[in-house]
């Protein structure tokens, strides 16, 4: 048997392997996309059954650049296509891109901390052919996902008063798996760089705000309607499904994905197995700073990560404070009842602000998971056994990072509220500034909470800590933002984490629900701290 042959069957058994953890989420995920699409369809023709109510829908909310800037394109909304992809559109794309990135990350990164990576290529096969077939694998899930949103979109349309066709589904699922086939890319390029699944996941949600910022820029106004060639999510706003069906944003998709999984596949077969292209030197100079004790040792290791952490929460505050100069013109009474199924009152800026918190939000809330991940890989690594080597007291240790993370989710949600007080009033609009700190201080209990969570899940099972904190956060959001989008879903919003913060400042803030919230999160930190000093230290 020639060894080429013995090569393609070692790279078919890894894209196999691949493909078996994917497939069953990429089913699911198919299902609820097509499922979220035919129900908007059929909610808009059973709620606008007349063209007198669908135009008055457009004259009131079509033209609407606020509304644009939160929630995507609102365009054609007067049409069956129109209005579905504005409903869809946000909930769509942010979960799919998401759900590819990490699965990347899972994949490839996770595979090389946990050694297993390093065994495959002991086998008949080079790092550079291994990465492609997981890439490959990957694509097949993206595939699944199109397909099943393909079918559901095409029986929902044969619906006459709906009336997709065959082409239009073809296309409609074609620009929804935009997102997840550029972002898995994009997870496994930083899986290259990054020398821990922490880090290519960070990487990674970077790349994704970021993304998202410049969609929401793109749409602030018909002057920066360019920056939609920038990002992802506006190639996907670009083809204008169901609609008038343009195409051609996907070949900037499509030179992107292939771009960036070359560069990932290129990058994979230069660097060592288990290192990073962005690994720190094996060589530095002394630095006394944060050797006295544990808890500065983890303010030293980590303050470049949180650093980044809290300049990203006050950079998308700042650019949602940017943006509110949109919302002060002539507000539609359909915009401000849209708004309202977020449950936010009062001015429409306040009301904006409310709605952007939850994203402000959902930035912070992500600040613990990244904090859990670093604990956790010190441990599955073996560092933490070299520090309980010296006279440290285990739940000292603990408490110490648990208090680091809890000053960085605080200090992120000052920033936050200041950042967007700031951006306003580079624009002209004048806010009240305790309101809008007091409103980026109303997002830490929730986050704080997180924080609990994956603090419990670190003193029982720390391998599995990480990526459940970052499923919990990003669960919450989607459940928050499929809850306001399909109306007959709203009862799901409460199971989001989300649910039980206040919008601040189109809500007021219970100081009840906020003392307690904070009381529920120190309460899990306790009993983590209690649990970690008496269990085992746990090896990868």
């Amino acid at each position: 048997m020639s060894a080429d042959i013995v090569q393609l069957r070692a790279e078919t058994a890894i894209a196999r392997r691949a493909f078996k953890q994917l497939w069953i989420g990429a089913a699911a995920w198919a299902l609820v996309f097509g499922g979220t699409v035919a129900a908007s369809a059929l909610s808009y023709v059973s709620s606008f059954p007349t063209a007198s109510s669908r135009h008055q829908l457009a004259v009131t909310t079509g033209g609407d650049t606020g509304l644009a800037v939160l929630l995507g394109p609102v365009s054609s909304i007067d049409t069956v296509g129109g209005y579905t992809v504005y409903k869809c559109f946000v909930f769509l794309t942010t979960i799919g891109a998401i759900w590819a990135m990490v699965a990347a990350t899972r994949l490839l990164r996770n595979e090389e901390d946990a050694g297993r990576w390093q065994l495959l290529l002991a086998g008949n096969t080079r790092p550079a052919r291994a990465t492609a077939a997981t890439l490959g694998a990957l694509g097949a899930a993206v595939a699944i996902v199109f397909c099943g949103t393909t079918l559901i979109i095409v029986l929902a349309g044969r619906d006459a008063k709906v009336g997709f066709g065959v082409g239009e589904a073809v296309l409609y699922a074609l620009s929804i798996a935009v997102a997840p086939a550029v972002f898995g890319a994009v997870g496994a390029l930083t899986s290259q760089l990054g020398s821990t699944r922490r880090m290519a996941t960070g990487l990674g949600i970077g790349a994704f705000g970021l993304s998202f910022i410049v969609r929401m820029l793109a749409d602030s106004g018909p002057h920066a309607r360019w920056l939609l060639w920038a990002t992802p999510f506006g190639w996907t706003e670009l083809m204008r499904p169901l609609t008038h069906n343009d195409p051609w944003p996907l070949v900037p998709a499509a030179v992107t994905v292939v771009a960036l999984s070359g560069a990932a596949i290129v990058l994979a077969s230069r660097r060592d197995a288990g290192a990073g292209m962005l690994a720190a030197r094996d060589m530095s100079s002394l630095r006394p700073f944060g050797l006295s004790s544990p808890s500065q040792l983890a303010l030293r290791l980590e303050f470049p990560v949180l650093s980044a952490w809290l300049a990203g929460a006050a950079a998308a505050a700042f650019v949602f404070g940017i943006i509110v100069k949109v919302t002060t013109g002539k507000v539609p009474a359909s915009l401000t009842k849209t708004l309202g199924r977020f449950g936010v009152k009062g001015a429409f800026a306040n009301q904006y602000f409310g709605v952007a918190f939850l994203l402000v939000a959902t930035l912070v809330a992500l600040v613990p998971a990244s904090q859990i991940g670093a604990a956790s890989d010190e441990e599955t690594s073996g560092r933490l056994a070299h520090v309980l080597a010296q006279p440290v007291q285990r739940a000292r240790l603990f408490a110490g990072r648990l208090l680091l993370s809890g000053a960085a989710i605080a200090l992120s949600g000052l920033l936050a509220g200041f950042a967007a007080w700031l951006g306003a009033k580079t624009q002209g609009v004048n806010l009240h500034f305790v309101s809008m700190v007091g409103a980026g201080l109303n997002v830490v209990p929730t986050a704080l909470v997180t924080l609990g969570i994956g603090a419990l899940l670190l003193s029982v099972a720390p391998r599995r800590a990480a990526g459940t904190v970052y499923g919990v956060v990003m669960w919450s959001l989607l459940i928050d933002l499929l809850g306001s989008i399909v109306a007959r879903l709203s009862w799901l919003d409460r199971l989001s984490l989300f649910h039980y913060m206040a919008l601040a400042p189109a809500q007021r803030a219970d100081p009840k629900t906020l003392a307690i919230t904070v009381m529920f999160a120190l309460a899990m930190c306790v009993v983590a701290t209690i649990r970690f000093g008496q269990r085992d230290v746990q090896r990868a």
